[in-house]
Parts: C-alpha cells; sequence; structure tokens
C-alpha cells in the first residue's frame, strides 16, 4: 500500500516539485484544451483548501474547494480555437503555471499494435523520413503518450511517457503512433487550428482489456477471468513476486521431466547421441507445423561438416530469433542461451570447441505459449568461420518433443489480455478531459471471436461514452488484408470480425469505420502504409464533425436482386462512379506471390466476388461494373442466392470508388460462420 500511494503521488506530482496542486500528465506545459465548451480541470490539494484555475484566455478565475480526500475540479469556459500560445494559473496559495497552452481540437487514440506502430521504427522508418525530418512544421501538433500500464482497479492517475505533452518534432514523433499522427496532422492542415492527440494503445491486446467492469459483467462467458482479476492485487510488485514463485515451480517440475536431461547434463546435446527417431524439419519453422497447438521443451539437432582450416579458430553461430527460450549447444558444450522471443541468437564459439570435421549443434527450445520454435529468416541461419565463409542452417534439422505443457503459469503483472486491466490503468484516469472524439485501430486478436466482437465493439463505444458523459465521434479503423491469398472462396474468420465493425459504426450513432482492405499486407500483420489510414480516418472526422463537402467512404453494399444466372448488387458512397483500380507496384507486398487472379486484377480485370446457389457452396464470380452496380455470376451457379465481396483473410479485391477509397468487404447471405458461437 505505501508503494503504491508513493508512486500515485510521485506521477500526480508532474508539475513542480514544491506546489501543492498536484496534476496528472493531461495537466502540464504544451497541453492542448478542445475549443469552445466547459473544460474540466482536476487534481489534488490539501483536504478543504481552495483552488483557483485561471486561464489567460479569458483571465477569469474558477475556484473549487478540495473534498476530504483531496479532491477538486472545476469546468472553465474555453475559447474558438487559434495558434495564439496562453498561460493557465493552477494555484491554491503557491502558483503552477502552465505555459505554451494552445486551444483547438483533441481526440484520443487508441487500439492494439496497428495503432501502437510508431512513425519510425519497425518497417515505416524509410517509408516516412521524410515526414519525420519535417515533423517541427506541426510543433502545433500537440502529443501525450499514455504509458503502458494495467490496473486491476480503477485508477485516477496514470504515467506519461516525457510526463508531459510535447510538440510535434522529429525526436518526438518517432516513437509516437503513426496512425494517430497523420490523423491529427491532417485535421490541423484542413481546420487551421491546433490538434492535441492522446495516445493510449497497447499491441497485441484483446478488446476486453479496454473495456469497465461494469461492461465486461454483461458477458457470462468472462466471469471467471473477472473475478480472477477482482482477486488480484493492484500492486504489480505483488503480482510480480506471486508469478515467480509459480513459474520457478512450474519450471523446476519440467526440468524434471525433460528426458533430454539426466542430472543436468544434456544428454541429448552428445555427439554421439542417436537421434534416428526424431523427426525431421525443415528450419526455419514454428514447431506447431508437426505438433499443432502444443507448447513444451523442443530438442532440435544438426551435424555439419567443419572446414580444416577453421580448426582451432573461433567461429560465428547464428540462429536468428528462437522463440521462447533457448539452451544452445557445440558438441555437448552449452555456448549460449536467451530469454526473448524475437531477439536473434547470434553466439561466439571458441576456437578450443572448433575441429576439423563432423560437429554437432543442439537447441533446447522452451515455446511456453503461442507459436514457437526457430523461425527467424533464412539468411539469419548460419556457421561463419574465420575467413567469412559461411555453413548455411536453413535446411533439414531433426526435432523432437521432450515435454508438453499444459497450463503454463502466465505473469499477471503485465498481462494486458485480461478483462477490465487496460481500462481501469490507461483510459479512466483521462475522463473527463474534453476530447472531440476518439479513433480506434484494434480487432485482430478478437478475430477467432468475430460473431461476439459485434456486441463487445459497441458495448466498448458505450461504456467509453458513458465515462465521459457525453456521445462522442468514434471512429474504427477496419483491420487489413494479411497472410496468403486464399485458393478456394468459403467462410473467413477475419472477414467476420470486419463484418463485425461495419456492424458496429452502423448499429451507433456518431460512429465510423475507414476501410483500409487494399493496404495490407501478407507477410506482416503490420501494414506500413500508416499515412492512409490517419487521413482515412480524418476524412470521417471532416464529413461528420467539421462540415466538410468530401466523400468519406468507399462504396458500401446497399441492396441486390437476382435476375436469372445473374446477382446484381447496387451499392452507395460510389461518389463520381464505380471503378477498378490496380495496386500496382504495391501488389507483391500486398499479395505476396501472385496467383492467376493477382494477375487478372493488376490487368484491371473486376475480381473478389464469390457466388452460391441454394448449396450454399461458394464459387469465384464473374463481375463487371453497370452504373453504380455490380453484375456477379458463375457458370457453376445457375440460381445465385447469395454473393461475398473480398471475404477472406486477404482477398483480392480491386473495387473502388472515383475518390479512390475501397468498397467495403460484405456478404448478402447471414448463415452461420466459422466464428459463430465462439465465446
Amino acid at each position: 500500500m505505501k508503494r503504491l500511494l508513493s508512486l500515485t503521488l510521485a506521477v500526480l506530482a508532474s508539475v513542480s516539485l514544491h506546489a501543492k496542486v498536484q496534476l496528472t500528465p493531461l495537466f502540464t506545459d504544451n497541453m492542448v484544451f478542445q475549443q469552445n465548451c466547459q473544460a474540466p480541470v482536476w487534481g489534488k490539494a490539501a483536504p478543504g483548501a481552495t483552488v483557483s484555475v485561471t486561464p489567460s484566455w479569458n483571465g477569469k478565475t474558477y475556484k473549487a474547494k478540495a473534498d476530504a480526500s483531496g479532491q477538486w475540479s472545476v469546468k472553465i469556459d474555453t475559447p474558438k480555437g487559434s495558434f495564439k500560445k496562453y498561460t493557465v494559473t493552477i494555484s491554491d496559495g503557491e502558483p503552477v503555471v502552465l505555459q505554451n497552452v494552445l486551444v483547438g481540437e483533441v481526440w484520443l487514440a487508441s487500439g492494439q499494435s496497428n495503432m501502437q506502430m510508431p512513425v519510425e521504427s519497425w518497417r515505416a522508418v524509410r517509408t516516412n523520413q521524410e515526414d519525420i525530418a519535417g515533423a517541427a512544421q506541426y510543433a502545433d501538433l500537440r502529443l501525450l503518450q499514455v504509458s503502458r500500464a494495467t490496473g486491476t482497479k480503477e485508477h485516477d492517475y496514470f504515467s506519461a511517457d516525457f510526463d508531459k505533452w510535447k510538440e510535434s518534432s522529429p525526436e518526438t514523433v518517432r516513437n509516437f503512433s503513426a496512425a494517430a499522427w497523420y490523423f491529427g496532422r491532417k485535421l490541423m492542415e484542413e481546420l487551421k487550428v491546433p490538434v492535441g492527440i492522446i495516445h493510449s494503445s497497447w499491441g497485441g491486446t484483446i478488446i476486453e482489456a479496454w473495456m469497465s467492469e461494469g461492461a465486461i459483467s454483461l458477458y457470462p462467458e468472462q466471469a471467471g477471468a473477472l473475478a480472477k482479476v477482482k482477486s488480484l492485487s493492484d500492486d504489480e510488485s505483488e503480482r510480480e513476486k506471486t508469478f515467480d514463485e509459480e513459474i520457478e515451480a512450474f519450471t523446476r517440475k519440467a526440468e524434471l521431466q525433460d528426458h533430454g536431461k539426466s542430472g543436468g547434463v544434456a544428454v541429448w546435446a552428445r555427439p554421439g547421441f542417436d537421434d534416428t527417431a526424431w523427426k525431421s524439419i525443415q528450419l526455419p519453422c514454428q514447431v506447431q507445423e508437426l505438433w499443432p497447438s502444443t507448447n513444451g521443451i523442443f530438442w532440435f539437432r544438426k551435424t555439419i561438416d567443419i572446414p580444416a582450416s577453421w580448426a582451432g579458430k573461433d567461429v560465428t553461430l547464428s540462429l536468428g530469433p528462437v522463440d521462447d527460450f533457448d539452451e544452445t549447444y557445440w558438441d555437448g558444450e552449452l555456448v549460449g542461451s536467451g530469454r526473448l522471443w524475437n531477439k536473434a541468437r547470434e553466439y561466439t564459439i571458441p576456437g578450443r570447441l572448433i575441429k576439423g570435421g563432423k560437429a554437432v549443434i543442439t537447441v533446447r527450445c522452451t515455446d511456453d505459449h503461442g507459436e514457437g520454435g526457430i523461425y527467424g529468416a533464412p539468411d539469419l541461419l548460419f556457421v561463419e568461420g574465420p575467413d567469412g565463409q559461411k555453413i548455411g542452417l536453413a535446411n533439414e534439422w531433426k526435432v523432437t518433443l521432450s515435454v508438453s505443457f499444459n497450463g503454463v503459469p502466465r505473469s499477471t503483472a503485465k498481462d494486458p489480455n485480461m478483462p477490465t486491466v487496460l481500462y481501469n490503468a490507461m483510459i479512466k484516469p483521462l475522463a473527463p478531459f474534453a476530447i472531440k472524439g476518439a479513433i480506434w485501430y484494434q480487432g485482430e486478436s478478437n478475430a477467432e471471436r468475430a460473431y461476439r466482437y459485434r456486441d463487445l465493439m459497441q458495448s466498448m463505444i458505450l461504456d467509453w461514452r458513458a465515462l465521459w458523459g457525453y456521445d462522442f465521434p468514434f471512429y474504427i479503423t477496419q483491420i487489413a488484408g494479411y497472410k496468403d491469398v486464399n485458393a478456394i472462396p468459403g467462410d473467413d474468420g477475419w472477414a467476420e470480425l470486419r463484418e463485425a465493425q461495419a456492424m458496429a459504426t452502423r448499429a451507433l450513432e456518431r460512429c465510423g469505420m475507414a476501410c483500409i482492405i487494399d493496404l495490407g499486407e501478407a507477410e506482416d500483420i503490420h501494414p506500413v502504409r500508416k499515412k492512409e489510414v490517419g487521413e482515412r480516418l480524418a476524412r470521417l472526422a471532416f464529413a461528420n464533425d467539421y462540415g466538410r463537402k468530401v466523400v468519406a467512404d468507399g462504396p458500401r453494399f446497399e441492396s441486390y436482386r437476382v435476375h436469372g444466372s445473374n446477382m446484381i448488387i447496387h451499392f452507395s458512397d460510389v461518389a463520381g462512379g464505380l471503378r477498378v483500380i490496380p495496386s500496382g507496384s504495391f501488389a507483391q507486398a500486398r499479395y505476396g506471390s501472385a496467383d492467376e487472379r493477382v494477375e487478372k486484377a493488376e490487368k484491371g480485370v473486376l475480381m473478389g466476388f464469390q457466388i452460391a446457389g441454394p448449396d450454399r457452396v461458394w464459387h469465384w464470380a464473374d463481375a463487371r461494373i453497370e452504373g453504380n452496380e455490380v453484375v456477379v455470376s458463375s457458370p457453376e451457379v445457375p440460381q445465385p442466392v447469395a454473393a461475398r465481396y473480398a471475404w477472406s483473410i486477404n482477398p483480392v479485391c480491386n473495387l473502388y470508388n472515383s475518390e479512390g477509397l475501397p468498397a467495403w468487404p460484405f456478404r448478402t447471405d447471414d448463415w452461420p460462420g466459422v466464428t459463430y458461437g465462439n465465446l
């Protein structure tokens, strides 16, 4: 309890070490207030103290009295947005003066890794380098980065990177959300007022983590997980201690079960060990290709020929990343180990172990959750000699499963995938700070439960609006294409998740969705083109909130009729008409390896439609544009009853409107899909 109180005070006292008034990082130098509203300002002071807030734009003083716990709150009137710099003085007798304060438009950005993906790093570094270099031109675009944290109870405090709002600059934008930054930049360019972006996201997270206890309680399947969260301490160090004890006991048990070791000696790593009964595997590869849905301790072995000229000299062994932990042996001797699943392993093998002729490399891989193995790029697997010569290791190895894990302890200290924990720590303490609206990019982690997401997405939006006390605009980014192009039409979980996202935006007022089905990449779940994402989200705000006459949506399915063997599909939001647009130089990244349908799409043939008859068997369809409609047919379906468009994890599709916005994926049927019933 003492540690928690100390942390709270340290975080809240972000403005001045000497001020009695304590403020969260929402109220610092460089901040942005939402224009034309009554903006809440709050903090902590001595119980019973009178606190005054005086903004320089009107010189008016607003007063509040701190309650018995020291909490105080006022609402201040904000003017029309401008680029004029203001101060705000907050005092209980000892003033705190916030400098370089702006008034404009404030938006909240949240979600998982595709919202978290920064302007620089990952694969975007070259794509966005020019924008990073010029970021200081947008110094009145202000950024507040909420630090990632979990909470088992609702927090009224939070931490922020840099402890405060920051001006946009090459240094500050590098690690800031790319989608959010480009969204904010577009707003500022068009609206000619300052923009503030509060970014609060966490990669790989489920939507349930971003919802309150009250909202999650509506879903019976979450009762057990919610009860577990409520039973945990809100002190992260206490949760970490509990996990350490659990994992230590689990590890001891697993070590005793591992047949590859005897008395602590890696007997399966010895050169003379007979591995002929083991399975063969082509590395790099995830072990789940041989043992589906299995975690445990796996042993890999490989015998190679060492040139005589290398004898007695150091060599380098490179394995690429090993998921999750490794112990690596050379002729039975431990030469290295690692515990980070995404860190490439590179070990120096001392010359005393290098002899001309046969050498045995053995890797003991512990995969404690998800997929695992030696999975990196082929060119990362090699042995490099003192002369620079390399022996490739991206080929056949021997592998066996020694211990199968069931119920591996997971750390609750920093685990973001528990219901309510991100809402408690990263959303609740932001309210009721005045915002114009929110943008959201999440869904990949819920794709296996897409039908449930229909309700969850709506519940979360209503949940946040209830927290703030008004129905602010909420704009969703539909998840992009990913993985291999499907050769056979039919059901797909990611398509059902996209449908759930679209349904949520139709069901609620002041909601919209940016379709980015054309921006995905086959080999990366994090498509690099985040500028387009931000600008498509900005279109929605311009059209719906700022009175701009812009086309915000791509073509959307409106109705259909059957005429003979044809299905005729009518679209709304066609702007100047329907178009076929090839993906051009981006096709290889989008689809990976080309097939016949990709080649047709690149030649301007309308692709992406499938059709079914009464037997509910799907067939790829021929399609042509006629005005605001598309005529769909297939020789295998003389009596069509249903059609779908862009209905796969990475669909080959190329229908747009005249504004270059892609058509939303859709289906005319309501037949149960692959995620139906998954809770």
